[in-house]
C-alpha cells in the first residue's frame, strides 16, 4: 500500500514507478516471512447493539494464497518493468496493478464477510479498470464494460445472502456461521446460499456467465497474467472453499457440480476452435476454474486447494510467454505467430507450462488432473465427462503450442531479448521453475493444511488426497493420445487437410460465446430502454414542473400589478369584495 501511494506521489518522474511497484512487491513476500497464524478482529463501528468487525484470519489456506499472489505478483512486476514502455501510462498502470494486488492479499486475509466484500468490490473495480486499461480502443472498453456489468450480477447477489446470513445468525464471522449450521436449512438461508453461488459463479466465470473472462483478453498482457493465475476469479473458489461447511449443509454441492460440468464442456470446445493466441488460455482458466468447483463439489478439497495453487505458475508463465511472443511478431492470431523456438530459454519454460497444463507427469499438473479423477471414480458419467475434459485439454494446448513454436515461413521473426528486456524472459523461467517444483508439494500439502484443521471446518469433510493406479494410467493415456491428435492435424506435413476434419465436427457444437453475447445484448437493450422510459420521465415531470412554475410567474406578475402600495386600489378592491360577500350570504339566506 505504501508503494502504491509512492507511485501516485511520484507525477515527476514515471521511471521510478517501476522501480517502486516492484520493491513494494517484493517486500510485500519477505514480510510473510514474520506473520503469525490466527485471527485478529478490529472493532469497525458500532449501530444499535451490533459491532461491525474487520476480521482478519491466517491459517494454512490463508497463507497459501498470499503466497500465490505476492510471488506471482513480484514477477509480473518484473515482467511489466520492461514490457510497459508506454511512459505516459506507467503511474497509472502500476498504481492499479498495486491496487490489485492490495485487493487479494485483503481478501486472501478475510475472516469474515465484511472484509471479503471490501475485498470483493475492490477486485470487480480493479478488473474494470486494468481489463479496460487502454481505454482508446473500443474492444478494451467494451470488454471492461461487459465484465464489471457481469459480475454486478454477482455483487448484488453477494450483498443480498450477507443480510440472509446476517439476519439468520446474527453474525457475520466465517467462524461463527460455519459452527452454526442447522441440521435443516430454512427456506431463508437457503436462499441466502443459492444468491451466494450466484456470487461465486460470475465471480469465477462459470456457466452461463463464462464469457466475460475470455473477453477480458483485452487488458495488457501482465493484466491477463494476474487476472487468470491468482487474482479475482480466484476469489470465487476460494470463497466455495472457505464456505464449504454452509454449501454443503445446504446441500446445493449438486448445483455446483451440474455448472462445473457444463462450464468445463463448453469451455473446452470453445478452447480447442479458438484461433486469438491468449483466449486460448482464457477458456483454459474458465476450465480449469470449473475443475476446482467440480472438486468442491464432491468434497475433495485437498484437491481442490492443491489444484488452486499449483494452477496459478503454470497459468501465469503461459500467459507471459504468450505476451512475449505476441510483442515480438506484433500478431495475436495463432497462424501467424511464430518464433518461440528461437529463444531456448522462454521456449523450454513454455514447453514446461504446457506439458503441465495438459497433465504429463510427473509435473503437478498431472496430479491436480489425476487425484481430482480418482475423488470421481464413484460416479461414471462424470468420471467420463472429465477424462474427456481432459483428452480435449491436452489436444488444444498442444495445438496452442504448436502453432507458436513453428518456424516462421520466409523471412521470420526471432524471440530475442538482451540487456534491459531480459526481465521479460526470466519471469517466465522462474515460474517454470515453480510450476516444477509445485509437483513436489502434491506429498506435502494435505498434512500442511491439515495443521490448520481445528480452525478450518472446510477441512472437516474432505476426501483424503490421493490417486489410484488405474485413473493415472487411463489419464495419461488420453492426454498423450490428445497430444498426438493434435500433433497430427496442425504439426506433421500434411496439417491442412487434417484440420479441416479435426474442426469441422466441432463447428456446429461451439456457440456458447453467441448465444452469451446475444442475451447479453438483449439484457443491455432492456437495462437501456428501461433507464431511456426514467429519461423520458424525467423529462415530462421536470417540464411540467416548469410549466408550473412558469404559470405560477406568470399569475403574480399579475397580481402584482395591484401591490402598488395605493390605499385607493385596496378600497376598491375591498368595497368589491364586500359587496360580493354580502350579496353571497343573502343568496345563501
Amino acid at each position: 500500500m505504501l508503494a502504491a501511494l509512492a507511485v501516485v506521489l511520484l507525477s515527476g518522474n514515471r521511471r521510478w514507478s517501476k522501480y517502486v511497484a516492484v520493491v513494494g512487491s517484493m517486500s510485500g513476500l519477505l514480510l510473510l516471512y514474520f506473520i503469525s497464524y490466527g485471527t485478529t478482529t478490529l472493532p469497525w463501528f458500532i449501530i444499535g447493539n451490533f459491532t461491525f468487525n474487520i476480521t482478519m484470519t491466517i491459517e494454512q489456506f490463508n497463507l497459501a494464497l498470499l503466497f500465490v499472489v505476492l510471488f506471482i505478483g513480484s514477477l509480473i512486476m518484473v515482467y511489466s518493468s520492461a514490457f510497459m514502455e508506454l511512459l505516459s501510462e506507467q503511474r497509472r498502470y502500476y498504481a492499479e496493478m498495486l491496487a490489485f494486488e492490495i485487493s487479494m492479499v485483503i481478501f486472501a486475509m478475510s475472516g469474515n464477510f465484511i472484509l471479503l466484500f471490501i475485498a470483493w468490490e475492490f477486485l470487480s473495480l480493479l478488473s474494470y479498470l486494468l481489463i479496460g486499461f487502454w481505454h482508446v480502443r473500443d474492444r478494451a472498453n467494451r470488454a471492461a464494460r461487459l465484465a464489471v456489468t457481469t459480475v454486478f450480477i454477482g455483487d448484488i447477489a453477494l450483498i443480498a445472502a450477507i443480510v440472509i446470513f446476517w439476519s439468520y445468525f446474527g453474525s457475520l464471522e466465517f467462524s461463527t456461521i460455519l459452527a452454526s449450521v442447522p441440521a435443516v436449512i430454512p427456506i431463508r438461508l437457503y436462499a441466502g446460499v443459492l444468491l451466494l453461488l450466484l456470487a461465486i459463479f460470475t465471480k469465477s466465470a462459470q456457466f452461463p456467465f463464462q464469457e466475460w473472462l475470455p473477453e477480458a483478453m483485452e487488458g495488457p498482457t501482465p493484466v491477463s497474467a494476474f487476472l487468470h493465475s491468482s487474482t479475482m476469479v480466484k476469489a470465487g473458489v476460494f470463497a466455495a472453499i472457505i464456505l464449504f461447511p454452509l454449501l454443503y449443509g445446504a446441500n446445493v454441492l449438486p448445483v455446483i457440480l451440474v455448472v462445473g460440468i457444463i462450464t468445463a464442456v463448453i469451455s473446452t470446445l470453445n478452447a480447442m476452435k479458438e484461433t486469438q493466441i491468449k483466449k486460448v488460455l482464457a477458456y483454459s482458466t474458465v476450465q480449469e476454474l470449473a475443475l476446482m468447483l467440480i472438486a468442491v463439489s464432491v468434497g475433495a478439497i485437498f484437491a481442490a486447494i492443491y489444484f488452486f495453487v499449483i494452477q496459478s505458475f503454470y497459468k501465469a508463465l503461459l500467459f507471459l510467454s504468450s505476451g512475449s511472443i505476441m510483442r515480438s511478431t506484433s500478431e495475436e492470431h495463432l497462424g501467424n505467430v511464430s518464433g518461440l523456438r528461437s529463444n531456448r530459454l522462454l521456449f523450454a519454460s513454455t514447453l514446461i507450462g504446457v506439458l503441465s497444463l495438459a497433465g504429463f507427469f510427473p509435473l503437478s499438473g498431472f496430479f491436480a488432473a489425476a487425484s481430482l479423477d480418482t475423488t470421481i471414480f464413484g460416479n461414471m458419467l462424470v468420471y467420463v465427462i472429465i477424462s474427456l475434459v481432459g483428452f480435449g485439454t491436452s489436444f488444444y494446448i498442444f495445438r496452442w503450442f504448436f502453432n507458436v513454436s513453428k518456424r516462421p515461413a520466409g523471412v521470420g521473426v526471432e524471440i530475442r531479448y538482451s540487456g534491459e528486456s531480459r526481465r521479460i524472459v526470466y519471469p517466465a523461467a522462474l515460474l517454470a521453475l515453480g510450476t516444477v517444483a509445485a509437483s513436489v508439494i502434491f506429498l506435502g500439502i494435505e498434512r500442511f493444511l491439515s495443521q490448520g484443521a481445528a480452525s478450518a471446518p472446510y477441512l472437516s469433510n474432505s476426501l483424503p488426497l490421493g490417486i489410484g493406479l488405474y485413473d493415472a494410467i487411463i489419464f495419461t493415456v488420453l492426454i498423450i493420445a490428445g497430444a498426438v491428435i493434435s500433433y497430427l492435424v496442425y504439426a506433421s506435413r500434411y496439417p491442412k487437410r487434417l484440420s479441416r476434419v479435426g474442426m469441422g465436427p466441432l463447428k456446429p457444437l461451439v456457440y456458447s460465446h453467441m448465444v452469451f453475447m446475444a442475451v447479453y445484448n438483449l439484457l443491455a437493450k432492456f437495462v437501456y430502454y428501461i433507464g431511456d422510459g426514467i429519461g423520458f420521465l424525467d423529462d415530462s415531470l421536470n417540464t411540467a414542473l416548469d410549466y408550473l412554475g412558469h404559470t405560477v410567474i406568470v399569475i403574480a406578475s399579475r397580481f402584482r400589478r395591484i401591490s402598488v402600495g395605493a390605499i385607493n386600489p385596496y378600497a376598491f378592491i375591498f368595497i368589491i369584495g364586500l359587496i360580493f360577500l354580502l350579496a353571497y350570504v343573502y343568496m345563501v339566506a
